[in-house]
């Protein structure tokens, strides 16, 4: 009888020790990676029916996670979906250069206000160890930045513990690392002078050349500090798996922001070739390569199972076709467009503990990301924050009557808005919708030409049936309207 009382005894402690461990896998907050690619396309992938490239790791993703069809960044260009989903705020709201037309040069400050609340700010209020590794794009100190003293206030002063990356584009001055306040390998006696005024680089002497080629902007110094462009992915890639390493019994949010694939497309020697098509084909196998490498490490270290990671772009591809390879797939225009192939980009979920495979349709943003990390570390979002950010987790996880995005506000690279909604978009002015591409189309004083698309049958945008539809295109125009007069849109 004891013993039949032993066996019993302990098939019920593991049988509870089972089931909370089986309960802990559910409800204890997930580890969290982002990855926001650069300039890679809706098509650029397997997944999303890239047949010319090999991308098994980004594959591996949407075949493990939640492949979304219709996923935007928040803008057609860089700095302004950083921007958005960080703060979860629409960039347009801000008049800043940089953030409502443009992008970030390498002399910008800081875009982001200290006292706005971020989603990694709000992470790392809740005892997430926070990191961004790769690109920044979003300005240093209150004015100009001297990269010779300290960097601040920059990503450690609006939510991250630590910082590693390249401080704008990989085709703009300064050509250099920087780790939290400081440019890494800086000799002082050869400081760095940086301008993107043309008069005043003319009197200082200063070059565009900068790290073995031509860039944007003006500079001279800091060759010790000078990244080499085919390293910049390894480099970054390694940077990854160490806060992972040095994280692994902590609760983490990584931010990775790989400079794969903008140009100058300047891939590492490995995959030189590899595609068969192009430097930036081959630039994608680099982007696969580092995510497979960030994956391999969660897989070794056992974290993978309650990661949430999320993978997207920052804006859609600066090209069209690629000996047969489509980067923005069967969509109309490219990076800094209104149209749909200059801002639908990939967007991938994945966390084995919580989400089920699948292929959704739903309307979502990487301006979105902000509110659904921060729900899925089950963080309560003060009722002002992140206010055009939709929280995704109740749709990711499959609940009944969860949700959705009723709409989003697209922003050129020239600062001009469109609207989607449903299998409908909207542009204002089809004069502006070439975005960088527009030149003098605008003539002044001319009327506004809108566009309407029903994208359910006419996914390449060629159809205009504003004419034909005028109440679609007045409801359109009137949540448009409605979102810019609005400061919050998100659901409360």
């Amino acid at each position: 009888m004891q013993i039949q009382q032993y066996f019993f005894r302990a098939l019920l402690a593991l049988t509870v020790f089972s089931f909370s461990a089986a309960e802990e896998s559910v409800t204890t907050p997930p580890n969290i990676i982002v990855i926001l690619a650069d300039d890679v396309g809706w098509g650029d992938a397997g997944c999303y029916g890239g047949t010319k490239v090999k991308t098994p790791n980004i594959d591996r993703l949407a075949r493990e996670g939640q492949r979304f069809a219709n996923g935007h960044a928040s803008a057609a260009v860089c700095t302004p979906t950083r921007y958005s989903l960080i703060t979860g705020q629409y960039s347009w709201r801000r008049d800043a250069v940089g953030l409502n037309k443009g992008v970030a040069n390498g002399d910008s400050p800081l875009l982001i206000p200290t006292d706005m609340t971020t989603a990694p700010g709000l992470l790392k209020e809740a005892g997430y160890q926070t990191a961004l590794i790769g690109k920044w794009h979003l300005g240093f100190g209150l004015t100009k930045p001297d990269y010779n003293q300290e960097l601040r206030p920059g990503p450690l002063e609006i939510g991250f513990h630590e910082f590693f990356g390249i401080p704008a584009t990989n085709d703009r001055i300064p050509t250099v690392f920087v780790r939290d306040h400081r440019v890494v390998g800086l000799d002082a006696a050869d400081p760095i002078q940086i301008t993107y005024d043309k008069d005043e680089a003319q009197k200082q002497g200063l070059s565009p050349y900068a790290a073995g080629r031509n860039r944007i902007g003006w500079g001279k110094g800091g060759k010790a500090a000078w990244w080499k462009d085919t390293d910049i992915a390894d480099t970054h890639t390694r940077e990854c798996m160490q806060f992972l390493e040095r994280n692994k019994d902590k609760k983490f949010f990584l931010f990775f922001t790989p400079h794969d694939v903008h140009a100058p497309v300047i891939p590492h020697k490995r995959f030189v070739g590899t595609s068969g098509l192009s430097n930036r084909a081959d630039m994608l196998h680099e982007l696969d390569w580092s995510i497979g490498e960030i994956l391999n490490t969660l897989d070794r270290l056992g974290l993978a199972k309650n990661t949430l990671i999320m993978y997207s772009s920052d804006n859609g591809a600066y090209i069209n076709d690629e000996e047969g390879h489509k980067p923005t797939g069967p969509y109309r225009g490219k990076k800094s467009q209104l149209w749909e192939g200059g801002h639908r980009v990939p967007f991938i979920t994945r966390w084995p503990a919580r989400l089920q495979p699948s292929e959704p349709k739903d309307l979502v943003s990487t301006i979105d990301i902000a509110a659904t990390i921060c729900a899925a570390a089950g963080i309560a979002v003060p009722k002002d924050a992140l206010p055009d950010s939709y929280n995704l987790l109740p749709a990711l996880l499959g609940e009944k009557q969860a949700p959705v995005r009723d709409h989003l506000v697209l922003m050129s690279g020239t600062g001009h808005l469109a609207l989607r909604s449903g299998d409908w978009k909207y542009i204002p002015d089809l004069a502006v919708a070439d975005g960088w591409q527009a030149g003098n189309k605008k003539k002044p004083n001319a009327p506004a030409r809108p566009g309407l698309y029903d994208l359910a049958k006419d996914p390449g945008e060629k159809q205009n049936l504003f004419a034909e539809k005028p109440n679609d295109a007045k409801r359109l125009a009137a949540l448009l309207e409605k979102a810019k007069t609005n400061a919050i849109t998100r659901p409360r």
